[in-house]
């Protein structure tokens, strides 16, 4: 009951954190034993492998583990049981694991012994899962963790958002090999393992380490979508009220744009700052700026700003073209709104405007987590202005967001052409926000 709790609760997490999925879990038996096998990229893995597997797989793990406040609990929990690593020093959990698997259970093991040091399975495998089973006759399922090494790798200290997938293969029948000698047959067994799991890790891993060279280069010159929409406010901004106070934010954004080029140092967090940035200047200084020039604030600006952050955030993990293609189009529904607040002034219409583009854009691309977003943000951007007394005046707001979404289909891609590539397909291209594999 607790298992099944604790479960549920992590992988509605996962799923948001790490749009997390699992694909043939349907192969494990439902009952009798099996050993379970995988890669092992980050700290992450017997969760990721035991999410949406039924029975719970029973894995052996680093006894320093067990002493760490709570994990150690819930280890216990999830079933799994202390190894010393150190070499000579395994024969006890052997022997559990051993007879786990004789008493029907699921057992799982990482044969690289630790965590992958480069995204790849370790060029030398332990022979324990191998041994396993040959020595119980218990099918051998192998398991590939992709984008795991990305979102935790050894050396970071806390995990970051990252496409997670989990993929079960055909088991192996150890019977096959048990005419070899006993070594000669755990080596074989080992290399059949390797052999399927590399199959499907192969093209994220390559996929993962050109993203990652990529997010060292240098910083693309102002593009069209960040430089042009800060000038043109700018030029408007002082045209309406001769203050040049009011129009700083845009040549400070400017700046900022010239000091990435310049002088940042080129990360994965400073890319994804920067490529979302000319959204995020654009809503804030049209919602800065608008008393001032005689039109109504935004009522609710935390709770749209909120709302608007949400909307964005399964671009982390989708192809960079859908990413900065969202980025412009918000720039145009903010640009358009302003328009719109000249037609018919109120302060619900950027709880119009922008909801409703970011739900017609997540619904033709069909991007990551589309079936939630776009009909939550359609339901916000038509039911909460009504609700709270948005009547006629609303309809051009409305329009604002529906153009911009329309005009975004004819506009160049927001990309430009400094392009990273796809996970999925290393060869294509495109710039990203975040991480999709």
């Amino acid at each position: 009951m607790i298992r099944g709790s604790l479960l549920a609760l992590v992988e509605a997490l996962f799923r948001v954190l790490f749009s997390y999925d699992c694909q043939g879990e349907e192969k494990l038996p439902a009952t009798g034993p099996a050993v379970v096998s995988a890669n092992h990229p980050s700290y992450l893995d017997p969760v990721l492998l035991s999410l949406q597997v039924k029975r719970p797989i029973l894995f052996m793990a680093w006894d320093r583990l067990f002493r760490v406040p709570l994990l150690g609990r819930l280890m216990h929990v999830f079933g799994a049981f202390p190894v010393d690593t150190r070499p000579g020093r395994g024969q006890d959990a052997y022997a559990r694991a051993r007879q786990l698997v004789l008493d029907g259970n699921l057992v799982g093991i990482f044969p690289e012994g630790k965590r992958s040091r480069d995204g790849w399975m370790e060029p030398e495998l332990r022979r324990g899962a191998a041994r396993l089973a040959l020595e119980t006759g218990a099918p051998l399922y192998p398991a590939t963790i992709r984008g795991a090494f990305r979102a935790w790798p050894y050396f970071r200290a806390l995990p970051e958002p990252a496409k997670i997938q989990v993929r079960y293969h055909d088991p192996i029948d150890p019977a096959a090999y048990r005419a070899l000698a006993k070594d000669e047959a755990s080596d074989a067994l080992l290399a059949e393992l390797r052999r399927r799991v590399d199959r499907t890790l192969l093209p994220g891993v390559k996929a993962d380490r050109k993203i990652e060279a990529l997010y060292r280069t240098s910083a693309p010159w102002p593009r069209l979508v960040e430089a042009v929409p800060a000038l043109g406010l700018a030029l408007f901004v002082f045209w309406k009220t001769r203050e040049l106070a009011l129009v700083w934010p845009c040549y400070a954004y400017i700046g900022y744009l010239l000091l990435d080029l310049l002088l940042v140092p080129q990360r994965r967090l400073s890319k994804w700052v920067r490529n979302a940035s000319a959204a995020v200047f654009a809503v804030a200084y049209v919602g800065f700026v608008a008393p001032r020039l005689g039109l109504p604030a935004p009522i609710g600006g935390a709770a749209l700003a909120a709302l608007l952050a949400g909307a964005g955030f399964p671009y982390l993990y989708d192809r960079g073209r859908i990413a900065l293609d969202f980025v412009q189009g918000l720039v145009l529904a903010t640009l358009l709104e302003l328009g719109a607040q000249y037609m018919a002034a109120t302060p619900l219409g950027p709880h119009v405007a922008l909801p409703l583009y970011c739900a017609a854009y997540a619904w033709e691309e069909r991007s990551v987590f589309w079936r939630y977003t776009a009909p939550i943000l359609a339901a916000y951007a038509i039911g909460v202005p009504l609700w709270i007394g948005g009547g006629v005046e609303l309809v051009p707001h409305a329009l604002a967001g529906l153009v911009a979404w329309g005009l975004g289909r004819l506009l160049p891609s927001g990309a430009g052409s400094d392009a990273e590539p796809d996970a999925e397909d290393a060869a294509a291209s495109s710039s990203t926000l975040g991480l999709r594999d």
